[in-house]
C-alpha cells in the first residue's frame, strides 16, 4: 500500500496547486478589469491576464482531479480490505462495495464516504483510536468546498459577466480553493497515517 499512498500524494498535490493557480488567475483578471474601468490599466495588461487565465481550462482541471480521485479510490479500496483483516468485517459499518460506490451515489455521497474512511481509520489505528475532529473537518471542508465550487462554475461558464458577477466569482473561487486545500492536506495526512499504521501492524489471525 506504500506505493499507492505515494501515488495519491503525487497526484493530489498538483490538483491542489491547480486550484490555487486558477484562483490566482481569477483574481488577476478581476483586478485588471477593475483597473481598466478606472483607466489605470493597459490593453496589454488585460491581454496578459486573459492569456494566463485561458491556460486553466475546465477540462484540464477535470483531468487532474479525475486522476487524483481514481488513485485515491484505489488506495481506499486496499485500505478497506486491510482494515477488515485487522479489525474483522464487523469493524466496518458499510459493505465493501460502498467504498467506491458511495462517492458516485447522490445523497449517499454526502456522508457515507466519511463513515467508510472513519471506520478504516479506527480499524487501522493502534488501540482502535478514533480520528477525533480531524476527519469531520476534512469532510466538512470537502463537501462545502464542492458546493461553493459548483456556484463558481455556474458563473465561470457564462459567456459574459457583469462586474458584480465577476467579483462574486472571484470570492467563490477563493473560498472553494481554501476549503479544497484544507481538505486535501488533511486527506494526505490521513493517507499517510493509515498507510504507516498498516506497515507497523500485522493482520489478526483468522480461523
Amino acid at each position: 500500500m506504500t506505493g499507492l499512498s505515494v501515488a495519491v500524494t503525487v497526484l493530489v498535490l498538483p490538483a491542489l496547486l491547480y486550484s490555487v493557480l486558477l484562483t490566482v488567475a481569477d483574481w488577476r483578471v478581476y483586478l485588471v478589469v477593475e483597473h481598466l474601468l478606472a483607466g489605470t490599466a493597459t490593453i496589454e495588461e488585460a491581454q496578459a491576464a486573459a492569456d494566463f487565465s485561458s491556460f486553466f481550462s475546465w477540462w484540464k482541471g477535470l483531468l487532474v482531479i479525475l486522476a487524483a480521485g481514481v488513485v485515491f479510490l484505489c488506495w481506499l479500496w486496499r485500505a478497506r480490505i486491510n482494515a477488515e483483516s485487522l479489525g474483522g468485517p464487523g469493524s466496518q459499518r458499510r459493505v465493501r462495495g460502498w467504498t467506491v460506490g458511495s462517492w458516485m451515489t447522490p445523497v449517499a455521497n454526502l456522508w457515507i464516504p466519511h463513515v467508510i474512511v472513519t471506520d478504516v481509520w479506527k480499524a487501522s489505528a493502534p488501540r482502535r483510536s478514533a480520528p477525533g475532529a480531524l476527519l469531520a473537518v476534512c469532510w466538512g471542508a470537502w463537501v462545502i468546498g464542492w458546493y461553493v465550487g459548483q456556484s463558481y462554475t455556474y458563473l465561470a461558464m457564462k459567456d459574459s459577466l457583469t462586474e458584480d458577477e465577476l467579483r462574486r466569482a472571484v470570492y467563490l473561487s477563493t473560498v472553494s480553493t481554501v476549503l479544497y486545500v484544507l481538505a486535501g492536506v488533511l486527506i494526505l495526512y490521513t493517507v499517510h497515517r493509515i498507510s504507516t499504521w498498516r506497515t507497523q501492524r500485522r493482520p489478526a489471525p483468522t480461523g
